[in-house]
């Protein structure tokens, strides 16, 4: 069987920040962060969810919120069909 792993409700850390500008609205920092992550990792984001958490994580990291003995974990949820959306096709 695999490792278990356990975590309390203060081990996790919930950001609003990044939140604005509102549901749907793409801004370069999403776009930068989804294609960072196809480029480098090959792993489509999505531009609503995905890619707006993404940017959010890439901040924090550049803003060096994180330790370097931190365990960050970055849960996909899914969402790439929006990448195909045509409100999206520039992206």
């Amino acid at each position: 069987m695999g490792k278990t792993s356990r975590f309390e409700p203060e081990d996790v850390i919930v950001n609003a920040e990044y939140a604005a500008p509102g549901y749907g609205v793409l801004t370069e920092r999403e776009r930068q962060a989804v294609r960072l992550f196809a480029k480098t990792e090959g792993v489509l984001l999505d531009p609503v969810y995905t890619g707006r958490a993404a940017a959010g994580m890439i901040d924090l990291i550049q803003k060096h919120f994180f330790k370097p003995n931190d365990v960050v974990l970055f849960w996909h949820t899914g969402g790439t069909p929006a990448l195909f959306a045509e409100k999206y096709q520039d992206l």
